[in-house]
């Protein structure tokens, strides 16, 4: 168990980064406020009362007759399930987002509970009280904060529910006994929402496991740049950074989440320009109407918390919500379960026809790899010694190169520059003299057309990440036919769009087979994950390449015969690309089968695999070699020649296969195999 618990820690930086958005829920108003210059203007504890003008008994006779809280809204509004035992349940779990005290799992009491909630008068409360109770600073006893704060009135809180039940039920304002919506329509004005977008940052090429990728939303506001409008994300709340306990947590739902506003600046400057990430920008057709109704229920799940899930109720899943908010219609958070991965969110809304404009915003990472194929490896190098602070402007010494090279050169060194300062190898007072330097010498060449720049396929183009394959070989057994599954996401050789390219993360992997000669069937393995990261290195980036390999295998013993054991294969190395459409890797590090039938519990073996992967993205091969020797037995050495293909016939089918030649307790033996996969 400690083994599984170890190599899982491995997985979940991919979900990790839409960790830490420290204080979002506390401050979920307060950060929206300062981010509009409008705090506290939406704040309603001033606003007079109004007289109650009709029976709330008649309102709530009439909510029964109704039925209201069967209908398919109220469900989404509430984020209400089905169990497995046919009831509902809310997928939120703080009990602040319900009034009833049962409305958790009893969408009927929660609906009743509301609507007199709504009818209730607004209790005020002197301004010294507020300010006495809003001043404390009491801690619990895990270091966070009491929720001592006034809890406001019910249709303050959730507007969202609020519009709904007065649309089914024909009531206006001044049938309640207090103007809370007002609150809501004094936000909605300060911001003044524009477009909407669902942003979705492209997997982070250092970090193995995030190939997975990130969501969240972005709200423009009309007649203000975009890079100043709110994105609204949806993030747990820890002080936890990795590790096994933190893994365990991200499992089962320890983290809580919580939905938050931050400047859209400030994500490009931690996805484009820190994580080097590409970006996608995909317009979200919404009606004003549908924008309204999206708004409302972000400000329904305003400081409320859900657990966080790393697998399933994660940062994409749960922006689901706010889009069927907008558009019911759609039902999105019924058409997807299990493992939620970013991309597939990507490509439901997508097919979902919720989107009718897709923008490319490249990442520092991505602006740099452009800027350097139009240059020389010398006016490279000179670029990277001048932002070292090697050489200076002055010293410039390709004149006589055309205006739009030299235009490439000095945007690559301003955009180098600013890697550098991000990742702390120079300071701000080394930085700023280069930098200025730069634009100087550039804005000198006037305007030039800026260069062509390949934009990469859409992440909606992804494969389907399930997959299914049909499966035909020889292996030590002899020959079989067999299927192999996976649950999700990726492997190395398939179509890269909505991945990291020669990247791999897969989870729980089963390979079935059928032995013609024995006429039996037999489990080849039952993998848990496997990652591969491949980074290519160069002049200006090192970035280490790795692999993590863990699940059950059967493992050759000296006597000839296979049994299962836990694998654990960790490498660490590097990659490089020397030209387009090639990469070379070597890895080392080591690879180990536990068993209790094994001397010390284990096969402990050290070594590593090198290899290059060549072609286009719907055709690509890899061919390497593989040794490992085995630490408690230095005479045992273990080799492995192969070569795999992987040929894309379509956006969801592939035929791959693979030839390998091995040499394992001095057996030599062959395998090669041919599979039909498909992805849905």
């Amino acid at each position: 168990m400690f083994i599984v618990v170890f190599s899982l820690f491995f997985i979940f930086p991919a979900f990790s980064e839409v960790k830490i958005e420290n204080g979002i829920g506390e401050s979920f108003f307060k950060n929206f406020g300062q981010r509009t210059g409008i705090e506290g203007s939406f704040s309603v504890e001033n606003l007079i009362g109004q007289k109650k003008s009709i029976d709330v008994e008649e309102v709530i006779q009439k909510a029964q007759d109704l039925k209201l809280w069967e209908e398919p809204y109220w469900r989404t509004l509430v984020h209400y399930k089905p169990t497995f035992f046919g009831h509902y349940k809310s997928l939120v779990d703080d009990p602040e987002f319900f009034c009833a005290k049962n409305g958790k799992t009893n969408p009927r009491a929660e609906l009743m509970a509301t609507v007199r909630a709504f009818f209730e008068e607004k209790i005020e409360i002197p301004e010294e009280t507020k300010e006495e109770t809003n001043s404390e600073s009491q801690k619990e006893s895990d270091g966070s904060e009491k929720n001592t704060k006034i809890k406001k009135h019910a249709i303050e809180r959730f507007p969202g529910r609020y519009r709904w039940i007065c649309e089914k039920l024909g009531l206006k304002n001044s049938d309640f006994p207090y103007d809370g919506d007002a609150a809501y329509q004094a936000l909605l004005t300060k911001l003044n929402p524009g477009d909407i977008y669902l942003v979705f940052p492209a997997g982070y090429l250092k970090r193995p496991a995030s190939v997975f990728g990130h969501t969240f939303l972005l709200v423009e506001t009309k007649g203000r740049p975009r890079l100043t409008a709110n994105s609204i994300n949806y993030g747990a709340v820890t002080n936890m950074t990795g590790g096994p306990l933190f893994a365990i947590l991200g499992l089962v739902g320890g983290f809580h989440g919580y939905y938050g506003f931050e400047a859209y600046y400030e994500k490009i400057k931690q996805y484009s320009d820190m994580d080097m990430r590409d970006m996608w920008e995909y317009r979200l057709n919404l009606t004003d109407d549908e924008k309204d109704r999206m708004l409302r229920h972000v400000f329904d799940l305003a400081g409320i918390y859900s657990r966080y899930y790393f697998t399933g109720e994660n940062c994409s899943y749960n922006l689901l919500f706010l889009i069927e908010a907008a558009r019911p219609s759609t039902k999105v958070t019924e058409l997807i379960g299990g493992v939620v991965e970013p991309v597939e969110t990507v490509k439901l809304v997508y097919e979902s026809g919720l989107t009718d404009k897709v923008e490319y915003r490249p990442s520092i990472y991505s602006k740099i790899e452009n800027e350097k194929t139009l240059l020389t490896k010398k006016e490279q190098k000179f670029a990277k010694k001048l932002c070292l602070g090697k050489t200076t402007v002055e010293d410039f010494p390709f004149e006589d190169i055309s205006p739009e090279k030299q235009a490439a050169l000095w945007e690559l060194c301003a955009d180098y520059l600013n890697v550098l300062l991000h990742s702390n190898k120079i300071s701000s007072d080394e930085y700023r003299p280069r930098y200025l330097s730069v634009l100087s010498a550039r804005r000198k060449l006037g305007k030039l057309n800026p260069p062509e720049f390949s934009v990469p396929t859409h992440p909606e183009e992804a494969h389907g990440s399930k997959k299914i394959a049909f499966a035909g070989g020889y292996d030590k057994k002899g020959g079989f036919i067999g299927t192999n599954f996976r649950l999700t996401a990726h492997e190395q050789l398939e179509r890269s769009a909505g991945y990291s390219e020669n990247s791999e993360l897969a989870f729980a992997m089963v390979d079935l087979r059928y032995n013609f000669s024995k006429n039996e069937f037999y489990l080849q393995k039952a993998d848990l994950l496997s990652i591969i990261s491949l980074p290519a290195s160069d002049l200006f980036f090192f970035n280490g390449a790795s692999q993590l390999l863990t699940g059950l295998e059967k493992n050759l013993d000296k006597d000839g015969s296979e049994n299962f054991a836990w694998r654990l294969k960790t490498l660490y190395g590097f990659s490089i690309r020397p030209v387009s459409k090639l990469q070379l890797y070597a890895l080392a590090g080591i690879d180990c089968y536990f068993s209790p039938s094994y001397s010390y519990g284990t096969e402990l073996f050290a070594g590593g695999e090198t290899g290059f992967i060549a072609g286009i993205d719907i055709f690509r091969t890899k061919i390497y070699a593989d040794f490992m020797l085995n630490v408690f037995d230095t005479e045992y050495l273990r080799s492995k020649f192969g070569i795999e293909s992987c040929l894309s016939v379509s956006k969801n089918a592939a035929l791959k296969g693979g030839y390998s030649f091995l040499r394992n307790y001095k057996k030599n033996w062959h395998e090669w195999n041919i599979s039909f996969n498909l992805f849905f």
